[in-house]
């Protein structure tokens, strides 16, 4: 991918992806770098697995993507655009659906065996809520990543206004992150603060998963 010595690191990065793509794992380890990290699942979901209303989630969503610099992890077709008309980079985890698959497999073992190492939205790190709304559902919205949310949110890739990368595989996915790292860490970022109700992440980097 190679930035361009003579640009700026990108300061607004979106991660798209389906589940099982590994995300959140890409975006803390990016994180670490400087810009703050924001997961939409933790500022979408409350305990029991309620939902934000759609009035109050699209607002939110606008604020986030107004704020002069950030890394957010998550898809949500329907709001893809206000982050896609800011973002500096776009980067989609578009890996086979059987792999994301069994990855989603595995991250629900290794959480009911009370790993710590995997992401949970916040609200619901200390209830006693199940680790997935239904697993069932989750691994069909893996299979139909593509044809449905990738698919919605085609027309806002293409309008978006910063480059788009995509990487179909995870070794492409570590040589992005790697030129990411260095080029971010390389330019010094200015202060930043979110506004009210915009939490950034607080989870420390996480190494790869084997």
């Amino acid at each position: 991918m190679a930035f361009p010595s003579d640009l700026p690191a990108p300061r607004r990065i979106a991660v798209l992806g389906s589940p099982g793509s590994g995300k959140s794992a890409f975006c803390h380890r990016l994180a670490a770098a400087g810009p703050p990290l924001f997961h939409l699942d933790d500022l979408y979901w409350w305990p029991g697995w309620r939902r934000t209303p759609e009035p109050r989630w699209r607002a939110l969503v606008q604020r986030l993507a107004a704020q002069p610099e950030w890394i957010i992890d998550g898809n949500y077709a329907p709001t893809a655009g206000f982050r896609l008309e800011r973002a500096d980079l776009v980067v989609l985890l578009d890996y086979h659906p059987l792999l994301c698959a069994w990855r989603v497999l595995r991250r629900s073992v290794r959480l009911r065996r009370g790993s710590a190492e995997e992401y949970l939205p916040r609200r619901l790190r200390a209830t006693a809520d199940p680790y997935v709304r239904d697993l069932k559902a989750l691994l069909g919205k893996v299979l139909a990543f593509r044809r449905k949310d990738l698919a919605a949110m085609r027309p806002v890739l293409r309008a978006a206004a910063g480059r788009v990368v995509v990487c179909r595989t995870p070794a492409r996915a570590e040589r992005v992150l790697a030129e990411l790292t260095s080029a971010i860490s390389a330019s010094p970022q200015p202060g930043a603060t979110a506004g009210p109700g915009l939490v950034p992440c607080d989870c420390v980097a996480r190494p790869p998963k084997r």
